[in-house]
């Protein structure tokens, strides 16, 4: 089996799969049980059955695979998850780890997810396989997490305030993905990915808008809100204080500079958030 993708029903690798089912490679999946994955339609040879918190389960998914895409959820264990695939990877002889990281992680980050990503991109790049990084700013696509507020009361609502964020579309990270996992030329390169512009939530609000026919507001609130707003959706504690911290850190870390990686990688330009307006507002109640 040449690639493996792992965390495959979450929403950036069921769109990896989809592509490499429509590029007919020779590629499986790792779930933890048959039925996590019924919905991708693949045959049984296609898929791989591994715990994170098993390494010799994760050795038996991995033997024979060359490529293997990390992709973890955000979780209290997920550094001791790259690790144990880590350590997996190199006994059964993988050759190179596409991982999908954060926007210029950083060990002194103010998001406890943030510092994961950057220790265990460093583990990855010192663990003597072959890797490429990628860095995604915060997708476009976490604006259908609002649609329920937008189509009931006309607002979203997080804590970003005036900061201009330089948001990505999910489909150019999975563009950039499947090319590293299917061509050559990649390896040792990190990719911070970003749209093609930085705009505020208000900015963002007004296009909606536009795209719409419908008034949507921004509603800036505090940090402790969004958690107890989490907290009320059934997100758990521990997750909603994450993503919390989280969008308190895009405030500060610098996540308005903009880069032009997807454009070198695809030869094409970014996504704007414009066109990914146009495509929201068919999923928006006037």
């Amino acid at each position: 089996m040449e690639i493996l993708v792992l965390g495959a029903t979450g929403n950036t690798g069921s769109l990896i799969v989809n592509q490499l089912k429509e590029k007919q490679v020779d590629f499986g999946i790792m779930a933890t049980k048959n039925s996590d994955v019924a919905k991708l339609g693949l045959q049984q040879n296609q898929i791989r059955i591994g715990d994170f918190n098993d390494i010799e389960s994760l050795i038996t998914a991995f033997e024979g695979v060359e490529k293997i895409y990390v992709l973890t959820p955000i979780h209290p264990k997920t550094q001791e998850w790259v690790e144990n695939i880590v350590s997996a990877a190199k006994t059964a002889n993988v050759k190179h780890l596409v991982k999908q990281s954060g926007f210029k992680a950083r060990k002194d980050a103010l998001s406890g997810p943030i510092r994961v990503h950057a220790i265990t991109d460093e583990l990855i790049k010192n663990s003597g396989l072959d890797y490429t990084l990628i860095q995604p700013n915060m997708f476009f696509q976490y604006f259908y997490l609002n649609l329920e507020t937008i189509n009931t009361e006309g607002n979203f609502y997080s804590c970003f305030g005036d900061t201009a964020l330089s948001l990505v579309d999910i489909n150019d990270v999975v563009d950039i993905a499947v090319k590293a996992l299917t061509e050559d030329g990649h390896a040792g390169e990190t990719y911070c990915l970003t749209g093609p512009e930085s705009l505020t939530s208000a900015k963002h609000a007004e296009l909606l808008t536009d795209a719409s026919g419908k008034q949507i507001n921004y509603v800036n609130i505090p940090k402790e809100a969004l958690i107890g707003a989490y907290k009320q959706a059934g997100l758990g504690d521990w997750l909603a204080v994450e993503f919390g911290e989280m969008f308190e850190w895009f405030t500060v870390g610098d996540y308005t500079s903009v880069t032009n990686t997807v454009e070198t990688v695809l030869g094409r330009k970014p996504r704007s958030f414009t066109d990914f307006s146009k495509e929201m507002a068919h999923s928006i109640e006037k």
